[in-house]
């Protein structure tokens, strides 16, 4: 989500063996036909045409006791009537969003964005603090946020904006370790930690005679994957990691075919394979409205993108990239 779609599952490959009936009734329910468009908000170099709005209070839910997480709606209606906040001014937005941050956070998609959410002056505005693997060394925080639209379509109205902050700006980015970053500004102090994630093959189903395991990554749904690689057709495709927890049900709509109830996500239980569970589709919605279930495409393992090899295989998918992307 708000990101650089790095890989695309190649669904008509995956399924190759088994494109039946169901599939093509599946990909129809999931399919919505009043929304068009691509699901990615407009350039952040757009010029932003919004008035002073209100801002949210940033006291809002709480971890409770049991572990779980409470929202109340409360903080949401309070948050859409309060004082002003010029979003289109990325530094004031930034400053509200890291005001309203803990001493210490923990950034599980493994893109490395710490996503938010700030209801502010009738709107809801969905974005992200970045620590990206190739500019955090160098002092460099990425922040970027967008109006999000419940009933997005290509026609839609939203504004969006970005910014690079550095040492320059008042804020300083400082390496404790691999996965640890000190962040200051606004005379604040919060310590990112970044998701160390196992990059050991799978080992509760068997690859195929011309598969590879690429990596493994987690997604901002917090559903977790394999990426793999079919090496004799070069094609990529995502299949879910059950050796960690799953923040989905997953229901039955076929014999071989699952959904999940709050993402969306489609897969085919591949019985060949150990029943490992093959994603194929995900829905129209939420790629055209840029939600945290617009798919894994964009959350790529980056902080092991040389010992994983993936530009590699990209080049490989995708010929035309030979000798012109990074690692």
């Amino acid at each position: 989500m708000f990101g650089i779609d790095s890989v695309r599952i190649c669904a008509a490959q995956i399924m190759r063996r088994r494109l039946t009936v169901t599939v093509l009734l599946l990909s129809l329910l999931l399919a919505v036909s009043a929304c068009q468009g691509t699901g990615n908000p407009a350039s952040a170099n757009q010029a932003l045409s919004v008035p002073a709005v209100p801002v949210s209070d940033t006291s809002s839910a709480e971890p409770a006791p049991s572990g779980s997480y409470l929202l109340f709606n409360q903080n949401v209606i309070e948050g859409l009537t309060s004082p002003l906040l010029d979003l289109a001014d990325p530094d004031a937005v930034f400053s509200q969003v890291f005001a309203g941050l803990p001493d210490e956070v923990v950034v599980y998609p493994s893109e490395n964005y710490y996503y938010f959410v700030l209801y502010v002056g009738e709107r809801q505005v969905w974005g992200n603090i970045r620590l990206a693997v190739d500019s955090r060394d160098e002092g460099l925080l990425s922040f970027g946020y967008f109006e999000f639209i419940e009933f997005a379509s290509r026609s839609g109205t939203g504004f969006n904006g970005a910014k690079l902050f550095s040492q320059a700006d008042g804020v300083e980015v400082e390496k404790i370790d691999n996965f640890t970053y000190l962040v200051r500004a606004d005379s604040k102090e919060v310590i990112f930690h970044l998701n160390e994630l196992d990059q050991t093959p799978p080992s509760l189903f068997n690859l195929g005679e011309d598969e590879l395991f690429v990596e493994r990554t987690f997604d901002e749904s917090g559903y977790q994957f394999f990426l793999l690689f079919n090496e004799r057709e070069n094609y990529f495709f995502w299949v879910l990691n059950e050796e960690e927890p799953l923040p989905d049900v997953l229901e039955p709509v076929a014999d071989d075919l699952l959904v999940g109830k709050r993402s969306g996500f489609a897969f085919w239980v591949d019985d060949a394979h150990d029943a490992r569970k093959v994603l194929f589709a995900v829905r129209k919605l939420s790629v055209t409205r840029n939600d945290y279930h617009d798919g894994p495409f964009d959350q790529l393992a980056d902080n092991y993108a040389e010992e994983t090899n993936v530009s590699e295989y990209m080049q490989r998918a995708f010929p035309a990239l030979r000798g012109r992307i990074d690692a």
